[in-house]
C-alpha cells in the first residue's frame, strides 16, 4: 500500500541501494485498444553483478543488516498510522506481505512479480480494473484473493475517519485520491476487482500513489470483527508488534522473533509462490551509536550496513566490505510546525521562512560534513534521477546569503534585539529545533545552523531525540516546533506533493495550508494530454513548492553501504527507485 512507498527515513542512513537508472519519463500509459489503457510492464528479473555472475547462489547462512544508529522497528502491519510510517517499519511489513505489485528500479511494474497480473483503465480515467494471478497463496494454503483487496479496502476507510479509534488515522489518507476519490469498490469475481473514481484523474497518478494502497491483507486470519471496522482496527492495532500475531504472511520471509532495541529476525516462508529465500535467517540489527555500526561492519558482526559520512576514512580499513555509493529516491527537509501554539503564527509568514533558508549554507554542508558527496535540495522532487525535475529547480532558488536574509526580515517588521529579530508585537524568531540523536554528523550540521542563523538574528536550541520519538510527536503540536534530520522517500510514487502539501495531506501533519498550492497539486491529479503536459502540470506546483517552502530544503547526502564481500545479490536486487530490500535474492558464499 502506498505508505510502504512514501515514508520518513534517516539522512543517507541504513538505505542499501543499487546504482540503477530511472527510465521511466513523463505520466503517459501505454495504449491497448480505442477504449482501454494499461500499465507499461517490466518482466526482466534482477540482473547478476559483476561479481556473482562467475558464482552459483548457496543455500543456508544467516545475514545480519544494520539499521541506522537508535533506529527501531515499531510497527509491522503493512497499514500504518503517522506515527509509526517509517522506512524502516515499511522494511519489516512488506518481508512479509507483499504489495498489489512491484515496481522495478526503472520504475515500471514489474507483473512477474506481482500480485496484480493486469491493471487497465477507461479512456477517461475513472475506472480501473485489476486482475490478479491466481498463483499467490497465503501461507496457511488460502488464496490470495480479491476478497483480501475488499478487506484493505474496509480498513483503509475506516482508518482514514477523523475520528478513527487511536493510533489511527491511517497514514496515506488522502494522498494518491484514497479514500476521497473513491466512488465505488466491486469484486468481480475471486481474482478481479474494479475502482470506479469520482472524476477523470490522471491515470499514472492513481496507479502509482492509489492503487499502490491496496496491498492484500488476510481476511480470513485477521477479519476478527467483520460486524465492527473500529473494533477491528484497534483490534488489528493492539497486534502491531505482536510477533505470534503474523503467522499467515505471502511474502518471502516470516517474522520469527523480535526484541525491541536489539533484533528482528525473519525466516523464509516456506510456502512463498515467489523467489525463496537462499538464506536460513534474515536479522535487522539495532544500532548504538554510528561508531557501533562500523565496529560491527570491521569485526563482521553484521554484513550489510552503511558507513556514515563523518566517518569517510574508516573506508580502507573495511577491507572484508564493498562500498556502494547511491542516491535514494529522496529529499531531505527541515520540518516546520505551522500548528506549534507557541511558533506557529511566526513561521507561517513567508519571509521568516525565507530568511531561515538564506541562512542555510548547503554547499558548506555538503563539503565538510558530506566530503563533498551531496547535492542541494531545490524543491519537493529529488535532483537524482531528474526524471520529473523542474528544470529551473537544477539549482536552489534561495542561496545562502546572510545580509539579504536580514534585509528582508527588516523590511517585514523586524528587528534586532540583544541579537535576536524581535517585532512589534514582542514576538522574537527564538525556536528549539529537534534532530536525530543517533548522528554525529547531523549533530554537526545542526549546529552550523544554528550558527548561521545566529547571524541573521535567529536563535534556537537543540534537542536530541531518538528517530521514534520525533515521528511520536507529529501529532501533538505542542511537543515540538522544528525537526530536522529527517528525510523523505518516495519509495516508487508519483512525485507530486499531495500528502504533504495539500491542506488535509496524509503526511501534513505540520498543517501547512496554502490555496494556490491546493490548486496547483490538484493539476497534476488531473487527466492531462500528453506526457509533456502533465509534466508541465508538475514543473508549475515543483516551482511554487520550492518558492513559497512549506518546509526548508536541506543538502541531500550520497548514501554509502558497506557490503561484506561473501554477500551477493545485495547491490543486483536493491532498488533506488522505492528504496526497498529484497534479502529473497541474497545469499552467503561459503
Amino acid at each position: 500500500m502506498k505508505n510502504n512507498r512514501r515514508h520518513m527515513s534517516l539522512w543517507g542512513a541504513g538505505t542499501v541501494m543499487a546504482l540503477v537508472p530511472l527510465l521511466l519519463a513523463g505520466c503517459g500509459s501505454s495504449s491497448t485498444n480505442a477504449s482501454s489503457s494499461s500499465s507499461s510492464t517490466s518482466s526482466s528479473p534482477p540482473a547478476a553483478s559483476a561479481t556473482t555472475t562467475a558464482l552459483k547462489p548457496v543455500k543456508g547462512g544467516t545475514i545480519i543488516q544494520a539499521l541506522g544508529p537508535l533506529v527501531s522497528i515499531n510497527w509491522y502491519l503493512p497499514l500504518r498510522p503517522v506515527a509509526y510510517n517509517s522506512l524502516y517499519d515499511a522494511w519489516a511489513a512488506s518481508l512479509m506481505y507483499k504489495g498489489l505489485f512491484h515496481i522495478a528500479p526503472n520504475g515500471k511494474i514489474d507483473f512477474s512479480r506481482s500480485i496484480a497480473s493486469s491493471i487497465t483503465w477507461n479512456k477517461s480515467g475513472t475506472v480501473y480494473t485489476v486482475k490478479m494471478n491466481p498463483k499467490w497463496h497465503w501461507s496457511d494454503g488460502t488464496p490470495v484473493t480479491a476478497n483480501d483487496v475488499a478487506f484493505t479496502w474496509k480498513l483503509i476507510q475506516a482508518a482514514s475517519a477523523p475520528n478513527a479509534p487511536a493510533p489511527w488515522p491511517y497514514a496515506g489518507a488522502d494522498s494518491g485520491g484514497v479514500p476521497q476519490l473513491i466512488k465505488s469498490f466491486r469484486v468481480i469475481n475471486s481474482h478481479e476487482f474494479q475502482i470506479t473514481l469520482t472524476q477523470p484523474v490522471n491515470q499514472m497518478w492513481f496507479e502509482y500513489d492509489g492503487l499502490s494502497d491496496f496491498m492484500p491483507l488476510p481476511e480470513q486470519a485477521w477479519n476478527r470483527y467483520p460486524n465492527n471496522v473500529d473494533q477491528e482496527l484497534s483490534y488489528l492495532a493492539s497486534n502491531g508488534t505482536n510477533v505470534n500475531f503474523f503467522k499467515v504472511v505471502d511474502g518471502p520471509f516470516r517474522l520469527t522473533n523480535a526484541i525491541q532495541n536489539v533484533s528482528w529476525t525473519f525466516t523464509p516462508n516456506s510456502h512463498y509462490d515467489g523467489h525463496k529465500p537462499y538464506i536460513n535467517k534474515f536479522v535487522l540489527a539495532y544500532e548504538t551509536s554510528e561508531t557501533s555500526e562500523v565496529n560491527a561492519l570491521q569485526t563482521g558482526t553484521v554484513q550489510v550496513g552503511y558507513l556514515p559520512l563523518s566517518m569517510y576514512d574508516k573506508r580502507s580499513e573495511l577491507t572484508n566490505d564493498t562500498l556502494v555509493p547511491s542516491y535514494g529516491y529522496s529529499i531531505a527537509r527541515t520540518i516546520l510546525n505551522f500548528r506549534s501554539p507557541s511558533v506557529g503564527s511566526i513561521l507561517r509568514q513567508l519571509p521568516v521562512r525565507q530568511a531561515m533558508q538564506m541562512g542555510i549554507d548547503q554547499q558548506a554542508i555538503i563539503d565538510a560534513l558530506y566530503n563533498g558527496m551531496g547535492v542541494p535540495g531545490t524543491g519537493p522532487v529529488p535532483l537524482h534521477p531528474k526524471t520529473f525535475l523542474a528544470p529551473q529547480l537544477i539549482h536552489p532558488l534561495y542561496n545562502y546569503n546572510i545580509p539579504a536574509a536580514i534585509h528582508l526580515l527588516e523590511k517585514n517588521g523586524w528587528h534586532m534585539v540583544n541579537g535576536v529579530m524581535t517585532n512589534d508585537k514582542g514576538q522574537k524568531l527564538e525556536f528549539n529545533v529537534e534532530y536525530d540523536a543517533g548522528s554525529s554528523t547531523t549533530l554537526a550540521m545542526v549546529q552550523i545552523l544554528q550558527q548561521d542563523w545566529a547571524k541573521e538574528g535567529i536563535k534556537v536550541s537543540l534537542t536530541p531525540l531518538p528517530f521514534a520519538t520525533m515521528l511520536q510527536y507529529h501529532h501533538q503540536p505542542t511537543k515540538w516546533e522544528i525537526q530536522t534530520g529527517l528525510g523523505w522517500s518516495y519509495g516508487g510514487s508519483y512525485p507530486t506533493g499531495g500528502g504533504m502539501y495539500e491542506t488535509n495531506g496524509g503526511y501534513n501533519f505540520y498543517g501547512y495550508s496554502n490555496s494556490t498550492m491546493n490548486a496547483l497539486i490538484a493539476a497534476t491529479h488531473a487527466p492531462q494530454p500528453s506526457p509533456a503536459a502533465a509534466q508541465k502540470a508538475l514543473d508549475a506546483y515543483e516551482l511554487f513548492a520550492a518558492k513559497h517552502l512549506p518546509n526548508l530544503w536541506m543538502p541531500v547526502p550520497e548514501g554509502l553501504s558497506e557490503v561484506a564481500k561473501n554477500v551477493h545479490g545485495v547491490r543486483s536486487s536493491a532498488n533506488n527507485f522505492t528504496d526497498s530490500i529484497s534479502p529473497q535474492y541474497w545469499w552467503v558464499s561459503p
